[in-house]
């Protein structure tokens, strides 16, 4: 998935945006007396809105002019940014070149993650983040933010980013929103006009609301669909209405709870944009393209709405060439408008309006703008994102204030989450092969965060199952951009395991616990890694649960370790990732003197890469495990066997104290599939693995490896990947899985 911010220079060559904060010197000719003030009032519709660029083009050509335009909804963003200077050709350009799917989700970029939160992904959790406050949980306001889509009409409408006053647009404009309180319709003429564009645009429930001047403001449609009436107020002689609203569904089509509440929404936006044509007068044009196919949320279908705008208006081309200008006349009428200047702004200063407990400074620190030079839009979106990546804020945007000494102010605006500081994830793992052998945890991780001004967190993680464990850790940042850090953690973690033979009958069964706190101290690596060295002591021990001791007698251990992990990660995703590599590798000494049964050395490594050609994907993994001692030992075990990880085997099969393991994984997007308003992607893939486990170092050798390999089917489903495969490793053992959750 491309993203807008990926493609910001892109965009500037394909539409031209200029990039001022400010009007050329030329001001608008007073509009003669014997020419009609004309309005264009354009409707909501979601993706069928792209019909009103269609009409622009059409209009254009016939040269009528335009001084008065008004929107609502995806009417409100055709509308904001054509009255904003933006060319229509620029705007077709645009809609083909929009990552719509990106722009209504608020999921940052992974790479643009905080690392804490690259490191989540790798305890099978699920894409559900709820909110803990009060006692309760909480859910958001509404299931989209609508970050990526502030910062993309921030973005755009950057040219003229300090004009508060719409009337000095190119075009005088008013964008429509509804006052959720009351229901009552509000015309935003002033104030931020991508603030103004977002909150006519807000669909309750799946956008948040948007506050302004103390109004809490959702999608216009409810209250005026269609803004007639908006245009009139504003003086309009003659107004030229486009309704592409959404038909009502046919009996047949209602059947199910959400085409019922869908038609009941229709209704109520059906009916208000009835009373405003009831509005039009015999001098006024009212265009209804035939959208035909194209639903709201069809956005892969916006240049086929389009160009059945374009249709619809040249249908009336008789009629509407009364309102033509003649050459001389529109020439001098494109002359008298004004347009941005294509000059960046150069900011003189850099202000944050922070509504969080993060400190000002934490903020200023992720802001790359150097004063005294031209903004770089590409640079700002980035930072702004990383911003946004930290995950304690709902909400991170700019504005830029025009200041009396003539400079530019660029003022960062931060709100903090109103879910409240706690995050709570759950996560599921779920194997089976269908005949004796299951495998079944649920886990939780609730993060407070921020605990402090410097982004303080407080993790902990609590799983129940096969493989229960605890785990909580205070992670202290010790400076502004939270490099450096401290990081103090209690544990305790149980294995079950099995003895079993060649054929994978099992001999015996063995549970081991272990216990223990640590204290690390390292620094983050950007948003890419972190180095981390420190102090540990556990004590473990390991219970014989049916057969006779073969591996080894119930033991107990007690283990005093300094240690020093290294992680990289830059895989685009961590589920199905298409790009980037991950690299983990953590060496550990012990030492009787630090309370260790015995001395000891320990190192563990595993590396990951993806590389993608088209829809196919080849992700090469390699783990190696060796601990350096004569006996093994029950905190310092490696197991191998399951669902790719050698697939053939049974779950845990192989155990030791030493491992090496590698695999090729190969996958294939074949299909997105819909459920509510998600998109699961579906994959066929296969893997081919190799590896084994020792008791010691010195049983390792190549004739000693296993090889498999499995074949499945995958679907990334909100909840945690899931999939139905077959796996074979060599000794004729095979297996069929039915498999939930993540595989690392």
């Amino acid at each position: 998935m491309f993203l807008i911010l990926q493609r910001c220079a892109l965009w500037t060559l394909l539409i031209g945006l200029p990039f001022s904060t400010g009007f050329a010197a030329s001001s608008a000719e007073p509009q003669s007396e014997k020419r009609p003030k004309i309005a264009l009032a354009l409707s909501g519709g979601g993706a069928r809105g792209a019909a009103h660029v269609g009409v622009l083009q059409v209009l254009e050509e016939l040269q009528i002019p335009i001084d008065i335009v008004t929107g609502t909804s995806m009417g409100a963003v055709i509308g904001g940014l054509y009255a904003s200077g933006v060319e229509v050709d620029a705007l077709d350009n645009l809609l083909a070149d929009l990552p719509w799917d990106a722009l209504f989700q608020d999921k940052t970029r992974r790479r643009d993650l905080a690392f804490r939160r690259k490191e989540d992904d790798y305890n099978y959790l699920s894409n559900f983040n709820f909110g803990f406050k009060g006692g309760s949980l909480k859910i958001p306001t509404g299931l989209i933010q609508g970050q990526r889509l502030e910062l993309t009409l921030g973005l755009l409408t950057l040219p003229v980013a300090t004009v508060r006053n719409f009337d000095d647009l190119t075009y005088p404009f008013r964008a429509v929103a509804t006052d959720i309180t009351d229901g009552e319709a509000v015309v935003l003429g002033h104030g931020d006009l991508a603030d103004a564009i977002r909150a006519s645009m807000a669909i309750p429930g799946a956008f948040a609301p948007v506050e302004i001047d103390g109004q809490l403001l959702v999608d216009g449609g409810s209250a005026m669909n269609l803004p007639v009436q908006a245009a009139q107020d504003m003086g309009a002689d003659i107004v030229i209405a486009v309704d592409i609203s959404t038909p009502l569904r046919k009996r047949e089509k209602l059947d199910n709870a959400l085409s019922i509440t869908g038609q009941t929404t229709t209704i109520l936006i059906q009916n208000n944009t009835r009373e405003q044509i009831e509005r039009l007068g015999p001098h006024d044009f009212l265009i209804q393209p035939d959208l035909g196919p194209v639903a709201t949320m069809s956005f892969d279908q916006v240049l086929e709405a389009a160009n059945r705008g374009t249709m619809a208006t040249l249908a009336l081309r008789k009629k509407l060439s009364s309102l033509s200008l003649d050459d001389e006349a529109w020439a001098a009428y494109r002359s008298s408008l004004q347009r941005p200047s294509p000059v960046p702004p150069v900011i003189t200063d850099v202000r944050i309006v922070n509504q969080s407990v993060v400190s000002d400074d934490v903020i200023r620190k992720r802001i790359h703008v150097a004063l005294g030079e031209a903004l770089d839009f590409a640079v700002l979106a980035r930072d702004i994102d990383i911003l946004y990546g930290l995950d304690v804020f709902d909400h991170v945007n700019f504005r830029i204030d025009h200041l009396a000494d003539g400079g530019n102010q660029l003022v960062i605006l931060t709100r903090e989450k109103a879910t409240g500081r706690n995050r709570v994830r759950l996560g599921f793992e779920l194997e089976t092969d269908f005949v004796s052998n299951s495998l079944f945890n649920i886990g939780v991780n609730v993060t407070r965060v921020p605990m402090n001004s410097l982004v303080a967190e407080w993790r902990t993680q609590l799983q129940i199952g096969q493989y229960p464990a605890i785990k909580t850790e205070f992670w202290q940042p010790l400076d502004d951009e939270t490099r450096w850090f401290v990081a103090p953690e209690l544990f305790f973690e149980s294995l079950t395991f099995g003895q079993f033979d060649n054929q994978g009958n099992e001999l015996a069964e063995y549970r081991t616990y272990d216990v223990g706190a640590g204290l690390g101290f390292g620094r983050q690596l950007g948003q890419w890694g972190e180095v981390r060295a420190g102090i540990s002591y556990d004590w473990a021990t390991a219970d014989l649960f049916v057969g006779d001791p073969g591996l080894f007698p119930q033991v107990q251990r007690s283990d005093g370790q300094i240690f020093l992990r290294f992680v990289a990660d830059t895989l685009d995703n961590a589920r199905f990732p298409t790009e980037g590599g991950l690299f983990v590798a953590r060496a550990a000494l012990g030492f009787k003197a630090l309370g260790s049964t015995n001395d000891y050395q320990s190192l563990f490594a595993t590396a990951e890469y993806a590389k993608t050609w088209g829809k196919n994907t080849l992700v090469g993994d390699i783990q190696t495990g060796v601990s350096f001692e004569n006996e093994i030992t029950v905190n310092n075990l490696y197991t191998l066997g399951g669902f790719l990880r050698l697939s053939g085997l049974r779950p845990n099969e192989l155990v030791g104290s030493d491992m090496l393991f590698f695999r090729v994984r190969g996958y294939r997007r074949i299909a997105n599939l819909g459920l509510l308003s998600f998109t699961i992607p579906a994959y066929v893939g296969f893997s081919v693995e190799g590896g084994n486990t020792w008791l010691s170092t010195s049983d390792i050798s190549p004739g000693s490896m296993l090889w498999g390999g499995s074949l499945y089917f995958a679907l990334d489903t909100p909840i945690a990947p899931f999939y139905i495969a077959y796996g074979n490793t060599n000794g004729d053992r095979q297996s069929a899985y039915f498999y939930l959750g993540q595989v690392f």
